[in-house]
């Protein structure tokens, strides 16, 4: 998957002996963090090409007993200090700040030098805002990734995939629903037991357009393969 090309290609550039918890030090640059995570790219696409899509970037500790949203991330700039926020689920939602990149702003971790990090790529989808929305919104970042993507990666294209699901992460880990709404009866889906819910885009259902209920809202939705 293209996911697992961008984690090889980033350990490369971005995984590298951290600074001493003690003295927080440089960890990488801004500049460096954004191309590296295709960010640039992404936002020079037009606004309506990506309305359904987030790229967000995924930090992942080597030591699986660090828990991601503990790393602190901070970036030092003309204006002063501020700090990159990571969510619970280990990701960051980053819009380029041109005048950091155009300063060469760096970036400190909070890491211990015996630690190690990398980060990730995540294609992602926009959030269901509401517990109650059409299929083909539900659906619509599935479409959307396959084209931008198809633009973007000229003669590497062949090498990447073709998404045809989407993954949503609910916050709790109990049993949450999908329910959808067709002409020919009710389909309801439910996560497993991390709180996952992997749903394939059906070309019926998407040209039906059918209701889709939610249980709750997920924390985040991202695409993938089945």
């Amino acid at each position: 998957m293209m996911k697992k090309l961008l984690i090889t290609a980033l350990t490369l550039l971005i995984v590298t002996t951290l600074p001493a918890h003690a003295e927080e030090r440089e960890w990488v640059s801004y500049k460096k963090l954004v191309e590296a995570t295709y960010l640039d790219k992404f936002y020079r696409v037009e606004q309506s090409q990506r309305d359904h899509l987030r790229l967000l970037i995924q930090v992942m500790p080597e030591n699986k007993f660090i828990t991601p949203s503990t790393i602190v991330l901070t970036v030092a700039h003309s204006g002063g200090k501020e700090r990159l926020p990571i969510s619970a689920e280990g990701y960051m939602d980053i819009v380029p700040n041109a005048e950091w990149i155009k300063e060469d702003a760096k970036i400190y971790t909070s890491l211990p030098k015996t630690e190690k990090s990398g980060i990730a790529a995540i294609f992602a989808s926009k959030t269901p805002e509401a517990l109650q929305l059409n299929y083909a919104e539900l659906m619509a970042s599935v479409p959307q990734w396959n084209a931008l993507i198809k633009e973007q990666a000229g003669v590497l294209r062949f090498m990447l995939p073709k998404f045809n699901a989407i993954l949503l992460h609910f916050p709790k880990a109990a049993q949450q629903t999908i329910q959808v709404i067709a002409k020919d009866g009710t389909k309801t889906y439910m996560t497993d037991s991390k709180g996952e819910l992997k749903l394939k885009l059906d070309e019926a259902l998407q040209k039906e357009n059918p209701k889709v209920m939610l249980s709750e809202k997920p924390s985040w939705v991202e695409v993938d393969e089945i």
